[in-house]
């Protein structure tokens, strides 16, 4: 439940202490204390008081960040659980965003190896909002590894909250662009840039951009969402030069869908992200 500062203030007693201080003893108590029951304890309070907005700054003031990412780092399932369920509730907070991004590869390491079913669900919250305000370069979250993981838990979890959270549709698709590939591209469109031809070594040589993109509209217009599909805009980024004779993985995923579906995109090449995108759809209904 939510509360206004002056309801906090009436409602507590006359020479009681604060919920700044009270949260700070807290802190204290988790690196004070070697009972792992209490530490636990300790960590749920705190990550209850994530809950509210009004405590954020408490929260943030007395480090509470450091004691979630400390538990975190434990093999305690209990205190992992109520280290991501806190960053899950405080996550839209400019200031913790900033910190739970700089330490994400600890949060994504728990996912990785833990098998605590509700530790994956607040994870998979944790990144699904992230993604979902745009709080996070998704490169930062959406690594193979991870969605090999969330793989395994949509196919073989027993608990349907976290299939139906792991429902992420995507399609992926291996190509290996050749220079006769290049050359028919360039033929149809006009491109005859020479990073694209002969005149430079094979290693050198550029696949187009557009070739990158028109890949993804192929996805998009056949397999996901398929057949009837209209793009009505489009923002990608070409990260890194796309080459020749190496596999690269073509990934589009579904995040939303409905009449106006949104899908987002990206092409690797040994695990380099070189072009992603996002874009919104007209889907036949």
């Amino acid at each position: 439940m939510y509360y206004s500062h002056r309801y906090l203030k009436r409602k507590t007693p006359e020479g009681g202490i604060n919920r700044r201080e009270y949260i700070g003893h807290l802190v204290d108590e988790y690196y004070t204390s070697t009972n792992v029951e209490a530490q636990e304890q300790v960590t749920a309070n705190l990550a209850n008081f994530a809950y509210d907005p009004l405590n954020w700054p408490h929260l943030l003031g007395v480090d509470a960040l450091d004691v979630f990412l400390a538990a975190l780092e434990t093999h305690n399932p209990n205190l992992q659980l109520h280290s991501v369920a806190a960053f899950c509730n405080i996550c839209l907070d400019k200031n913790a965003v900033k910190f739970i991004i700089e330490n994400i590869v600890t949060i994504k390491t728990t996912f990785l190896s833990t098998e605590h079913a509700e530790v994956v669900l607040h994870s998979l919250a944790l990144f699904y909002q992230l993604l979902k305000a745009e709080l996070s370069c998704k490169e930062a979250i959406i690594t193979p590894e991870l969605l090999k993981r969330v793989q395994h838990w949509r196919k073989d979890s027993n608990d349907e909250r976290v299939v139906k959270l792991s429902q992420l549709k995507q399609v992926q698709v291996v190509k290996r662009f050749t220079q006769e590939d290049l050359e028919k591209f360039a033929q149809f469109t006009g491109d005859y840039n020479y990073i694209h031809s002969k005149e430079l070594p094979v290693k050198e040589r550029r696949v187009h951009g557009a070739l990158l993109n028109a890949v993804v509209a192929g996805i998009i217009g056949t397999k996901l969402p398929g057949p009837g599909t209209v793009v009505l805009e489009q923002n990608f980024k070409f990260l890194k030069p796309c080459r020749l004779e190496t596999d690269t993985v073509v990934t589009v995923r579904l995040l939303e869908q409905r009449k106006i579906s949104t899908v987002e995109y990206d092409c690797r090449q040994r695990g380099d992200v070189v072009f992603a995108g996002k874009a919104k759809l007209l889907t036949r209904s």
